[in-house]
C-alpha cells in the first residue's frame, strides 16, 4: 500500500488485492465536524479482506449512492468474486494475508474520540506504517510472522503519506460510521506492483471498536470508468497471466497450449486466450471479457448517468503505539 493524497484520506491494505487508501473530504453526515478534544486511540491492520463469492461481496458492501431501498454497493467486488469463483488458485486472500502477516502492509490507524462505546465527532486516521517494533518475522524461516501485531507493536507513519487525512463520524453502542468522502486505495491482485485506485464517496464502518482493536470493519466507494481501464484491467490481466504461466505453455501450440488438465491455466486459456488464440493472454483479451461485467453503478456527477464503480472490503485492527501527528 503506497498511498496518494487525493483530498485527504489514507488506508492501506490489499485485493489480492494488497491494499493502501488515502483520502479525506467533507465532514461527513455521519458525524458532522470532528471534535477537537477526543483522545487518540492507536490501531494498526491485523487482516484486510476481499471479495471471493457474490455473498461476501454483499457483506463487505457499503451504502455508497444512498438510494432509498437499493441496498448495499460493492459491484466491482462482486466481479472480483466471480473471478475468484471462476479460478481459485488466484488465490487474492492468500497474497493480501501474505503481505500483512510479514509486515509489507503496514496500515496504521487513529480513532480520535472522547469515548470508543459512544461519542459523536470521531475523527478516523489512517496512515501508511514502518518501522515496525518487534520485527513482524523472527527470521528468514520463519512461515508465521505476525509478531508485531499481538496488540503491543509499536511503528512509525510513513513520511512519505498524507498525514492531515482524516474521515468524520460517530461511534454508537461501539460501531464506528464515518463519511462520505474520499479515499485513495492503493492494490495489487496477486503477485501485481500495487496500483492507485481512488474511491469517491467514501464510507467506513468499524463495529466492535474498543481500546484493543476492532472485530470487523469495512470501507467502500466508488470508481471511476477511466481508473477501471487504466488500473483494474491491467492487473487483473498481469494476475491471470501469472496463473496461466504457472501450468501452460505461453507462446506454445494451439489449441491446448500444454496446460495441464484440470489445472486453472486451463479454465484460463478458455476464457481469455480467443482473439487471437495464441497461447498468450493480453490486457485487450482480459478486457473484452471482463469489461462486460463491470457495468457502472454509481452516478458521481448527477447527470443521470451511471459513470463508476463500486467497491467495498473489510479491514479488522488491533491495538498498536505510534505517535499521531497534530490534528
Amino acid at each position: 500500500m503506497r498511498l496518494v493524497n487525493r483530498s485527504s484520506f489514507c488506508l492501506v491494505g490489499a485485493l489480492s488485492l494488497g491494499l493502501v487508501a488515502c483520502g479525506g473530504g467533507d465532514d461527513g453526515d455521519d458525524g458532522g465536524t470532528i471534535d477537537p478534544t477526543g483522545t487518540n486511540h492507536t490501531f494498526v491492520a491485523s487482516s484486510l479482506r476481499l471479495p471471493t463469492n457474490a455473498n461476501e461481496a454483499t457483506m463487505l458492501g457499503l451504502d455508497i449512492d444512498g438510494k432509498p431501498n437499493d441496498g448495499v454497493d460493492n459491484q466491482l467486488g462482486m466481479v472480483l468474486g466471480s473471478i475468484g469463483a471462476l479460478a481459485p488458485d488466484l488465490d487474492r486472500q492468500g497474497s493480501v494475508d501474505e503481505q500483512i502477516d510479514d509486515g509489507s502492509i503496514i496500515l496504521l490507524a487513529n480513532l480520535k474520540a472522547r469515548d470508543l462505546t459512544n461519542a459523536s465527532g470521531v475523527g478516523f486516521y489512517v496512515y501508511l506504517g514502518t518501522d515496525a517494533s518487534p520485527m513482524p518475522c523472527q527470521d528468514a524461516n520463519d512461515t508465521v510472522c505476525r509478531r508485531h501485531l499481538d496488540g503491543s507493536g509499536s511503528f512509525s507513519i510513513d513520511p512519505g503519506g498524507p498525514t492531515d487525512a482524516s474521515l468524520a463520524g460517530r461511534i454508537v453502542a461501539g460501531k464506528y460510521t464515518g463519511g462520505p468522502g474520499t479515499v485513495n486505495l492503493q492494490i495489487s491482485l496477486g503477485a501485481g506492483v500495487p496500483i492507485d485506485l481512488p474511491l469517491q464517496r467514501a464510507r467506513a464502518e468499524l463495529t466492535s471498536v474498543s481500546a484493543t482493536g476492532w472485530t470487523t470493519g469495512k470501507i467502500g466507494g466508488a470508481i471511476s470508468q477511466t481508473d477501471i481501464n487504466t488500473n483494474i484491467i491491467p492487473a487483473i490481466a498481469n494476475t491471470v497471466r501469472t496463473s496461466f504461466d504457472e501450468t501452460c505453455d505461453v507462446g506454445g501450440t494451439p489449441p491446448n497450449c500444454g496446460c495441464q488438465a484440470g489445472e486453472t491455466g486451463e479454465t484460463l486459456r478458455g476464457l481469455f486466450d480467443k482473439t487471437p488464440a495464441d497461447c498468450m493472454i493480453s490486457d485487450q483479451e482480459v478486457q473484452d471479457v471482463v469489461s462486460g461485467f463491470l457495468t457502472p453503478d454509481i452516478d458521481l456527477n448527477g447527470d443521470g448517468t451511471n459513470d463508476a464503480l463500486s467497491l467495498g472490503i473489510g479491514v479488522s485492527a488491533v491495538a498498536a503505539t505510534f505517535t499521531p501527528p497534530a490534528n
